[in-house]
């Protein structure tokens, strides 16, 4: 009986050895990638910051489709137009899953993108594409976006110095009028550094590489907390984002009692105007609002304080688009979105920035539902599947000249936004000079992003206006009466990758545009006094 039972337990440390030693390894049929080590797989191989730039490496070494080893997880990385759309957007049924990520599970109620293809995911994506469509983007929210913008270029003549926040201001302010029917009149104000603030926060939260492999490694979920400070960390968050949004959820409810209603998603959904499939909690509809703005707001300033240091960098640029808008616009008004046709190298910019620099490099993965193949190669049940935004958009093999270098010339012969190219399925004009989805930045298939077409708009009035207002040049030393030089490479390194803070003037292009700028922003005020606290 000793005997069976030392026989027993030595085949069962035998099978669990190597069970163990075979995590990390490399199926044979995956697509190719760097060579793995026993249990890590990949893990010890990826960079904790730049890890996009890394991906564009490895993608030219193992032609553009390639897989990574960590733990007992598989990740697939496009980095090829054609697998995209073949995968993503044709089989967007068994594509369009989520990473299963327990600490994203612990924080996360309304954050309706980390969530599967499932009902209450399609059910939310509804209420927010029918919110943000093109007919409402450019019907009722157009007044507010101009009016805010309007604000926007006479806060950064009064206090220039704090272009970063009055950028953020405009933005989030924007997201809070249409979810919340509230404004942020000043960054001070909790609408706006309030909302920056728990936003920054959730995103640096869920960023891999601010928690470990807890999915891969499915041990750690059970040490205990004094040995796991990362789950702590994330119940405090999960605690932080529903006491703010279920502030906000007060405010909006204190409003109604007082029989003010508005004309936004808030409202609507409460009133039923706004139909929704599945019931939403208290928790769910305060955190899928909240949500809506955190996601809306914090990468369109990035890729707008972006977008402006390359413009400050590239006077040229902005002289081109100036001559457009001052031939359409003159110094009397300000442009408008029913210019856009006469304008069309706002677009190229616009395209360019998010094409260099997107402000999210590598698109929230894909997970796969069921085991699929793809040109021999399998694509197992479970895995993820990442498209990497920047990688693609700075690979010559895609038709990128030159990538490195800002060139909003590389699109004046396709001008048009990204939404107009996003939804075409003919992928191999994509290759082709960019004639079709231009930059990834939005993601693909059934995950694009839902706020598409508020985003690209934000972006060109304040883009369109930023340049009819100002000349925007670098700062000068005071000592030397040099340029002061500015870092196109200093970004933040995480989920979302904002430029870390720079320095640029703001420069009133005349005495008439002033004048206009301070007329425009009095009739702006008036208006969106409506969205004012009550």
């Amino acid at each position: 009986m000793t005997s069976l039972w030392i026989y027993t337990l030595s085949v069962l440390i035998i099978y669990g050895t190597t069970k163990l030693l075979r995590m990390g390894s490399r199926d044979k049929r995956l697509p190719p990638g760097p060579p793995t080590v026993p249990i890590l797989g990949n893990l010890h191989q990826i960079p904790l910051t730049r890890f996009h730039k890394k991906i564009l490496d490895w993608g030219n070494e193992y032609e553009n489709i390639f897989s990574l080893k960590v733990g007992s997880g598989t990740t697939i990385v496009l980095l090829d137009r054609m697998a995209i759309n073949q995968l993503l957007d044709k089989k967007g049924s068994i594509y369009s899953d989520r990473p299963k990520d327990h600490v994203v599970s612990i924080i996360d109620s309304g954050g309706f993108a980390f969530w599967d293809n499932n009902a209450h995911w399609r059910s939310q994506r509804k209420v927010t594409s029918s919110s943000l469509s093109p007919t409402q983007v450019e019907g009722k929210l157009r007044e507010i976006q101009e009016a805010e913008t309007a604000i926007l270029i006479r806060d950064l003549i009064s206090t220039p110095q704090m272009f970063f926040e009055h950028v953020k201001r405009t933005t989030v302010s924007i997201a809070d009028i249409i979810t919340w029917g509230f404004r942020a009149p000043t960054y001070d104000n909790w609408w706006a550094s309030g909302a920056c603030e728990v936003s920054d926060a959730l995103f640096s939260g869920v960023t891999p590489g601010a928690y470990p492999p807890v999915d891969e490694f499915p041990f750690l979920k059970y040490l205990p907390d004094r040995l796991s400070p990362w789950r702590t960390r994330a119940e405090r968050l999960k605690q932080r984002v529903d006491s703010f949004w279920g502030n906000a959820r007060q405010r909006l409810d204190e409003r109604r009692r007082k029989g003010v209603k508005r004309d936004c998603i808030a409202d609507n959904l409460l009133d039923g105007t706004q139909p929704i499939d599945i019931p939403l909690t208290d928790r769910q509809f305060n955190d899928f609002l909240g949500f809506l703005v955190a996601a809306g707001s914090d990468t369109t300033a990035g890729s707008i304080l972006a977008s402006i240091r390359y413009l400050a960098s590239h006077p040229h640029v902005q002289k081109k688009a100036q001559n457009e808008i001052d031939d359409t616009c003159g110094a009397d008004r300000l442009p408008v979105w029913s210019d856009n046709g006469k304008l069309p190298y706002i677009n190229c910019i616009i395209k360019e920035g998010m094409r260099i620099h997107p402000v999210v490099p590598i698109v929230f993965p894909h997970r796969v539902r069921e085991d699929n193949w793809y040109q021999d190669m399998l694509i197992p049940r479970d895995s993820l599947v990442i498209v990497p935004a920047w990688a693609i958009q700075h690979s010559e093999i895609h038709g990128y000249q030159d990538p490195e270098s800002y060139n909003p010339d590389r699109f004046v012969h396709h001008p048009k936004l990204a939404p107009a190219y996003a939804g075409n399925a003919n992928y191999m004009n994509r290759d082709e000079f960019w004639t079709l989805f231009d930059h990834y930045a939005y993601g693909a298939g059934r995950r694009l992003c839902p706020g598409i077409h508020l985003a690209e708009h934000i972006q060109w009035h304040v883009t369109a206006i930023l340049l009819w207002a100002f000349d925007i040049v670098p700062t000068t030393n005071a000592q030397t009466g040099e340029e002061e030089h500015l870092d196109l490479e200093s970004f933040q390194d995480g989920l979302t990758q904002p430029p870390l803070p720079y320095k640029v003037h703001f420069k009133v292009r005349s005495k008439a545009h002033m004048e206009t700028i301070m007329r425009t922003a009095k009739e702006a005020e008036s208006f969106l006094q409506q969205f004012e606290e009550v």
